[in-house]
């Protein structure tokens, strides 16, 4: 088998892909990189290949940008303009090579297996040029495969079906074929975003509809109108910093700001934060879901507090589509699943049948490790695994650590231990990420090998700024440049293990085992401070900036912005140059030391 070896070897091109290489040349100009990504470009979701009609980016501009890397200044855009699938593409291909990244990528690779290969890593790949495998080598290995990689589709026999059926990842392949003029009944599955765009696109080509959501499923997720009468962004709140005091903390518990929110022992504290959450329900729900078939999409759950099974936001063009499932002329909704499909007919669980030209599954991602490793190798890192694979003594250890954590936040937040019962809490066969930070396999760590590190193992709504501040701890860990206290953590295993078990306590308890990987609200600000504490750079990027004295009003402007402004991409510019200038200082006193 052919092989060539490389320094480094990124495999993803998306986001966190794209933030990782420029970072990582950044820190060593002439480093030899290989960014590798099964699409035919860079973009990830956004590559060019996978945009159709409609698409679009959720959040608007400035919410896409990296940090030195302006969409507004690009195209020239508006703030809170909402931002096409095309554009964002065309965004990220103009960053990739605006920073030489792009001369860095091979696409059409596709990862067949990696391997441990003594201190490297081997990867078998096959691209779509030549159907003979071939053998990459290096001593590092970056993973940034994503959350949006690999489809799951239903278990269901379509062999005797006549008309054409595709997941939602296949879209802009297969867009013309379904609003063809001879189609003319689409069926469209699943709950999610991807499904209320799908049902759109079909129901404006003049295509009747049915749209099927499991009834013991999640249902659909909390859907927010984008802007505000006004034109702003609707979900502008969740940037400012005090949002986050709106909501539970995985490492602030302690803070008395907290505890009178949240522990319950507060009565003041517990009304206006209930007060609080049932606001923000009243204004997500608005005044939709009056009629007979807009019912069917209502959350199940209460409160937009327990954000399941998700949260998305709405675009003119899909409040549109929620009118016309309020006319109930082309898109009718039904709570069922599919049993059979014969022919041009499904057969539902209700015992329906109607007829149909085509499926659509727009049932989400498979959100566990991509199937890289060996069954060993995945158990090792941290992956998710089958849990009947675990050994007994395994199941022991993480147990001895899971029940003290999840017993710790039950203790300071009691509601966490009863949500509303019409929440569906998925059971997973497999056992959940154990990686420190969600980046570090905790075992390769303790061991003082740093060859091997994951990222865009979370899901949050600001994804460039966290792509940033987590290819930066990223490149710092492979390249040994942490501060030394980062490294003693790092060294311990046991402190490591209780982490990832508190952040996985929270997972299960605040957001009811939806997502396999962190998800993030009110807390994301909390868990980038933590990343960039580990890096020891300051996180209060707003006050910083800001003059001091009388013309800062002695700290009064300075605070007011930290805490009551909108945290925007660019107040992460120069955190590169910060760190690079910090590792200068720490390499000079160490030296002066020595002497």
């Amino acid at each position: 088998m052919a092989s060539e070896h490389h320094e480094v070897i990124l495999i993803g091109a998306g986001y966190g892909g794209l933030a990782a290489a420029k970072t990582y040349l950044a820190v060593r100009p002439s480093i030899d990189l290989l960014v590798i990504d099964r699409e035919a470009g860079v973009g990830g979701v956004w590559a060019k290949n996978r945009i159709y009609e409609g698409l679009r980016y959720e959040w608007p501009t400035p919410g896409a940008n990296f940090s030195d890397f302006d969409m507004r200044k690009q195209f020239g855009m508006e703030t809170w303009e909402h931002i096409s699938g095309t554009r964002m593409n065309e965004y990220l291909v103009r960053y990739a090579e605006r920073f030489n990244i792009i001369e860095k990528c091979r696409f059409n690779v596709n990862v067949l297996d990696i391997e441990r290969d003594g201190a490297q890593w081997k990867i078998i790949v096959r691209t779509t040029s030549s159907p003979s495998p071939k053998s990459l080598i290096c001593d590092k290995l970056i993973v940034a495969t994503g959350m949006n990689s690999k489809p799951k589709t239903p278990e269901l026999d379509l062999s005797k079906f006549d008309g054409f059926s595709f997941h939602s990842i296949d879209m802009a392949s297969q867009y013309e074929r379904m609003i063809a003029s001879e189609v003319k009944h689409v069926t469209v599955v699943g709950g999610h975003k991807t499904a209320l765009e799908t049902v759109g696109l079909a129901a404006r080509a003049g295509k009747k509809v049915e749209w099927l959501i499991r009834e013991e499923g999640g249902g659909t997720p909390w859907m927010m109108q984008a802007t505000n009468p006004d034109g702003s962004f609707a979900l502008k709140p969740v940037m400012i910093r005090c949002f986050s005091k709106f909501g539970t903390s995985v490492y602030k518990s302690d803070q008395w700001l907290n505890r009178f929110f949240h522990s319950g022992q507060w009565a003041l504290g517990t009304w206006f934060i209930n007060w609080f959450w049932k606001m923000g329900t009243n204004r997500v729900l608005g005044d939709r879901f009056k009629s007979e078939n807009g019912a069917k999409l209502k959350p199940k759950s209460p409160s937009s507090f327990w954000l399941n099974p998700g949260g998305t936001i709405l675009q003119e063009q899909d409040l549109e589509v929620l009118r016309m499932i309020d006319e109930n002329q082309l898109i009718n909704v039904k709570i069922a699943h599919i049993t059979q499909a014969h022919g041009n007919g499904v057969l539902l669980n209700t015992g329906e049948k109607f007829e149909t030209d085509g499926i659509v599954f727009c049932t989400g991602w498979d959100l566990s490790a991509p199937p890289l490793f060996s069954d060993k190798l995945t158990s090792d890192l941290g992956l998710p695994t089958p849990l009947q694979s675990l050994s007994a003594e395994e199941i022991k250890y993480w147990d001895n650590l899971d029940q003290p954590a999840e017993d710790k936040l039950v203790k300071l937040y009691a509601f966490l231990e009863q949500p509303p019962p019409s929440i569906f809490v998925p059971i997973s066969t497999l056992s959940p990420f154990r990686l420190y930070r969600q980046m570090v396999p905790p075992k390769l760590a303790a061991c003082d090998d740093n060859s091997l590190i994951f990222l865009t193992n979370y899901s949050t709504g600001q994804v460039p700024r966290t792509s940033e501040i987590y290819a930066l701890w990223a490149v710092a860990y492979l390249e040994n440049l942490l501060p030394d206290d980062t490294k003693d953590i790092l060294s311990d295993k046991h402190q490591m293990d209780c982490d990832i078990a508190l952040n996985e306590a929270y997972r299960k308890k605040r957001f009811l085992n939806a997502h396999p990987v962190r998800l993030s609200v009110a807390e994301t600000s909390e868990h980038d401070e933590n990343v960039l504490r580990d890096l020891g750079l300051r996180n209060d990027r707003k006050r910083m900036r800001m003059p001091t004295g009388w013309k800062g009003w002695f700290g009064l402007k300075a605070w007011w912005a930290e805490w009551f402004e909108p945290y925007f991409p660019e107040e992460y510019d120069g955190i590169v140059d910060e760190f690079l200038e910090q590792v200068a200082r720490r390499s000079e006193q160490a030296g002066s030391q020595k002497n």
